[in-house]
């Protein structure tokens, strides 16, 4: 888990300058991998998110890990009624926070696992929640997205190649050979581009959040469908990743290659050899 210091000084003049009062307390969120988050408490009691880009290199990244894509992905998700964070300052550049920094609404809820952070205390999603997570995604998908960062793999296939630990290498150069071969998406629209239970609020069963907009990008729809069912089958295992195909009505199969393709392979966030091989000769 990757660490990172408090708010500065310098952050917690403009925060205050922001909400037109004082910070009464600050407190790292757990989860935050790409950049800082952290609970921001008023001295009125109010309670916000504050994100920071403050990790060393992180501007190589990728066009959408920037303040900016977060921001334009927010807006253009306001007024459809899906419980996203409210952005209520922004500092792209940092000239006033110290480092670039965006501000939001805070969302209430408990989080859920995902790939990254288990946790085999917190129980996994009902059939029903899995059907809300749906639902959810298909709103997102409604939105085009104009003035977010396009689409970009993480992972370059044309230089990409089988695990280092992997037996059955030949069964990852068909899969990167048909991810090679896919066609371009048909249609493109707003798409989260990290769409796991662990960037998702709960309470009581109800969705009250869904998080971390840093990644969205504009692209195929099944991308975002196909990214939770790898979650799911890294998290919870095949059975779950199964129980997602009769709620998405026809998922295009290259999104579950495409974004399969596009998780780590190897790593401490990978799946074990086995796990991944088997979902991946159903996909391919």
């Amino acid at each position: 888990m990757q660490s990172y210091p408090p708010p500065s000084a310098q952050t917690l003049a403009w925060l205050r300058e922001a909400l037109g009062v004082a910070v009464a307390a600050t407190a790292p969120l757990t989860g935050g991998i790409s950049q800082a988050v952290d609970v921001v408490d008023t001295a009125d009691g109010r309670r916000y998110a504050l994100r920071r880009w403050c990790r060393p290199g992180w501007q190589a990244d990728g066009p959408w890990f920037t303040p900016e894509n977060e921001a334009a992905a927010l807006t253009s998700l306001s007024g459809t009624g899906l419980p996203v964070p409210e952005i209520v300052a922004l500092d792209p550049a940092g000239a006033e926070a110290g480092h670039p920094a965006l501000l939001m609404t805070w969302l209430p809820g408990e989080m859920l696992p995902s790939a990254t952070h288990r946790d085999a205390a917190v129980p996994p999603p009902t059939p029903d929640m899995l059907a809300r997570l749906v639902e959810a995604a298909h709103a997102i998908h409604a939105v085009d997205g104009r003035g977010v960062a396009p689409f970009e793999p993480y992972v370059v296939l044309a230089e990409a190649r089988p695990p280092a630990a992997s037996t059955r290498p030949e069964l990852w150069e068909r899969a990167i050979a048909a991810g090679l071969a896919a066609p371009a998406p048909a249609r493109t629209t707003l798409v989260h581009r990290d769409y796991h239970p662990g960037n998702t609020l709960w309470r009581d069963g109800t969705l009250t959040g869904i998080v971390d907009w840093t990644n969205a990008s504009r692209g195929a729809p099944g991308y975002d469908f196909g990214y939770l069912r790898v979650n799911l089958l890294i998290t919870y295992g095949q059975e779950y990743a199964d129980s997602l195909l009769p709620l998405l009505d026809g998922q295009d199969p290259a999104g579950d290659l495409a974004a399969f393709l596009d998780m780590e392979w190897e790593g401490p966030h990978a799946a074990p050899l086995p796990v991944m091989e088997s979902y991946l000769e159903r996909l391919v």
